[in-house]
């Protein structure tokens, strides 16, 4: 009977510790599967992370691709840029040599560099060597230049460059005593260039331009004539009256009000 006693106490004493274990290995297991979810969710976060950054790094790519494929087109446009400039340079150039040698005699040839600054070449000595330009030379370098950019710029509206600009585009020009500084032969030249430089040409003169020569190269050219009047308020102005046609209009005339003023009059036309 104590034999039987003591075993019930011993399987009893080994059934607490095997249960005592399983509740321990019960605990640890909660623990453990608390890490692994703990675990799990942090290779989630990681893995979320990774996602980021290899998503980070093809934004890069393509923004890297981006700039060199901007860059490339930045590169390409400046040379058709360059291209055209140079293209444009020597057009303007030869044409600027055409009007100038069509006006002035001398065996001058106007260059035209890359910073579109002008100047005149002596070429009859065979090495070519630069000259420096009269009063008269600049002012007719300075129309072949202002004409020569308002041809080009005409030429290139009808699309025969390439270019897309308006159809209907024109160019006018207006100039104020282009004959000041020139002889009689150079500016009938002069008068007789201009009207074909540009679609619409408004030229300012004074009385003593308009004499003469001037007023034979240009009179049937003429749309629309106009004479300024200026009215002095000075007692002792001295009058003056230009004969146009066959009409007399004042230049000069004493000011009625005592103010100074400009009164635009229109020419009339005849026939």
């Amino acid at each position: 009977m104590s034999f039987a006693s003591e075993d019930i106490r011993k399987l009893q004493s080994r059934m607490d510790e095997v249960e005592q274990k399983i509740r321990d290995l019960t605990l640890e297991q909660g623990a453990n599967q608390q890490q692994i979810k703990s675990y799990e969710t942090e290779i989630e976060g990681l893995a979320r992370q990774i996602e980021k950054h290899r998503m980070s790094e093809n934004r890069q790519e393509q923004v890297q691709r981006r700039i060199m494929a901007t860059e490339d087109a930045i590169a390409r446009l400046k040379k058709v840029q360059e291209g055209l400039g140079q293209l444009f340079r020597l057009q303007l150039e030869k044409r600027i040599q055409e009007i100038f040698s069509q006006i002035l005699f001398t065996p001058y040839v106007p260059r035209l560099n890359e910073n579109y600054e002008l100047m005149l070449e002596d070429t009859m000595a065979g090495q070519p060597t630069s000259v420096a330009a009269s009063t008269g030379e600049n002012q007719i370098l300075s129309l072949s230049f202002i004409g020569a950019i308002i041809d080009r710029i005409r030429e290139w509206s009808k699309g025969k460059s390439g270019i897309l600009m308006p159809e209907s585009s024109t160019f006018p020009i207006v100039m104020d005593s282009p004959f000041g500084s020139l002889d009689e032969i150079y500016r009938r030249q002069v008068a007789r260039a201009i009207p074909v430089l540009a679609n619409q040409l408004v030229v300012l003169v004074t009385k003593t331009q308009w004499r003469g020569e001037v007023a034979e190269e240009m009179a049937d050219r003429v749309g629309h004539q106009y004479v300024l009047t200026y009215y002095s308020p000075k007692p002792d102005c001295q009058e003056d009256a230009i004969a146009l046609g066959s009409g007399q209009y004042p230049l000069v005339r004493l000011s009625s009000n005592l103010f100074e003023y400009t009164e635009i009059i229109e020419v009339e036309r005849q026939g």
